[in-house]
């Protein structure tokens, strides 16, 4: 993995204005998720929601992101077991948002900055393989 590449794919999607359903925490880990593996995830679900009230009543359909997380991921593992291109939950103080591992942290799209969170303050992970 070229690990500037991927900074330089962090540095720009960071930068992106949060929107729903174009650069929220779901398109943030996706399209790091396809950059890291090459596995798709983004067309599984981005045409389900374009605000935050239809990504509320999307996740909500399914129990929330966590088993949203689960169904499309498979089974969680707890989130210090978690590697550099791993998936991961945490409570980013305006809820749980989905994020993704690098540099042993979780990185979280959040509405203003990307937030880093020490594996060990995250929720559960998803081994991607």
């Amino acid at each position: 993995m070229d690990l500037s590449k991927m900074n330089v794919l962090i540095n720009k999607l960071s930068d992106e204005k949060f929107e729903y359903g174009k650069s929220d925490c779901f398109t943030f880990t996706a399209k790091l998720v396809k950059e890291w593996h090459g596995k798709d995830f983004l067309p599984l679900h981005i045409k389900a929601y374009k605000s935050q009230k239809t990504a509320d009543e999307y996740m909500a359909k399914f129990g929330g992101i966590e088993m949203l997380a689960t169904g499309t991921l498979g089974y969680p593992v707890r989130a210090i077991d978690c590697v550099d291109g791993d998936v991961v939950i945490a409570d980013v103080g305006s809820g749980i948002a989905l994020g993704f591992v690098f540099g042993g942290n979780g990185l979280f799209k959040g509405k203003k900055k990307i937030l880093k969170l020490p594996l060990k303050k995250c929720l559960r992970g998803w081994r991607i393989r």
